[in-house]
Order: structure tokens, then sequence, then C-alpha cells
């Protein structure tokens, strides 16, 4: 009798596995439609405005919503975030990342949510290294932040420990990528308008 209830168990155990197996892999395609037709950015930016309202102290360093970095800022693309998050997609081959880190910033008392925070991987998805960019409302246009780093998807503690984060490469490749016109800020940051003066 102990055989047999062993043996059933062990049935039952495997039919478990395999039903967990079947669901997984069921789950995985969902998962993958979600990335690929969600707007991430509206995601993203909903969690932002309620993360923003809780302590620093309260919140993992990756659940935070940071300011941009300032050596980051490249300029103003004179055409809405939409519009400007929808080109970078269709023409120059950019994804919108899911993991990156949150970001807005407070100019005149109102707080700027990052539009779009998209990934350029000149090699793929698996290439060593990504072109990092971040869209923000501006008057006039989009401001635009961006950097060259690694790849998290290949190298993610040396992403995380900025080995190679280089935001002047960023520009300039950004600058080399896109075929329009982008008001460039000068060596002080500024290029009219700049967020913090709309």
């Amino acid at each position: 009798m102990r055989k047999a209830d062993t043996l059933l168990r062990r049935f039952r155990d495997a039919c478990s596995a395999r039903r967990w197996a079947v669901y997984s892999l069921g789950f995985l395609p969902v998962v993958w439609l979600a990335v690929r037709l969600l707007p991430l950015w509206r995601i993203r930016r909903w969690w932002a405005v309620r993360l923003v309202r809780l302590p620093d102290r309260w919140l993992p360093t990756h659940l935070r919503v940071l300011p941009p970095p300032d050596s980051e800022y490249l300029g103003v693309w004179e055409v809405p975030p939409d519009e400007a998050r929808s080109r970078l997609e269709t023409r120059y081959g950019f994804r919108q990342q899911v993991r990156a880190y949150l970001h807005a910033y407070e100019r005149h008392g109102t707080i700027r949510y990052e539009q779009a925070s998209c990934a350029y991987r000149p090699n793929g998805l698996l290439g060593g290294w990504q072109l990092h960019v971040r869209l923000f409302s501006a008057a006039g246009g989009t401001a635009v932040w961006c950097h060259w780093e690694r790849n998290p998807n290949v190298a993610p503690l040396a992403h995380l420990r900025r080995d190679g984060y280089d935001p002047d490469a960023g520009k300039q490749r950004l600058l080399e990528l896109l075929d329009e016109p982008l008001r460039v800020a000068d060596e002080s940051g500024h290029a009219p308008p700049y967020p913090d003066r709309d």
C-alpha cells in the first residue's frame, strides 16, 4: 500500500510540475506581447507619479524617482514628446526600457516626468553597448538627455557600476544617428528654451 501511495504522489507531483511548466510557457508570450504593445512610458510615468510622493528612505534606490544627470542634457528636439518617442522607435530602432531608473525633475513648482526611456543597441539585443535616451516635455518640444553605456542584458554588473558610462559619447552618437535638427545645449547646458526656463 505504501509503495502505491508513493507512486501516486510522484505521479501527481510530475503532473503538477508539467502543468506549471505549461502555464509558464503560456505566460511568456503574454509578457512578451505586453512589453511590445503596451505604452510602457505611461506605465513608468504612472509609477513615477506615485513613488515620487514617498520619502526616499522608504524606497530602495532602483525604485526612487531621480533627477536626470545634468551632464546628460543634450538639448531640445522641436517635436512633442509623443512624436519624438514614436520617431525614435519607428525610424531609428530604439526600444523602450522597462528596467531603467525612473526620472523626473521639478521646475517652478511643477514636476516634469520622463515621457520615454529608450535604448538603441547598434549590435542588437545582446550587443555590448547601448545608447540610452530619456525624453521630457519642454516648451517648444522635447528635452533630450542621453548617455552611452554598457548593455545591462549582457553586462548587468558593469552597467550598475557605470563602467564605460559616457554622456558625451551618447550625445555625439545620438546627433550622428538622428537626421533631424536639435537645438543643442551650449557649454553651460543651456539651449533656449532650457527646461528650467519655460
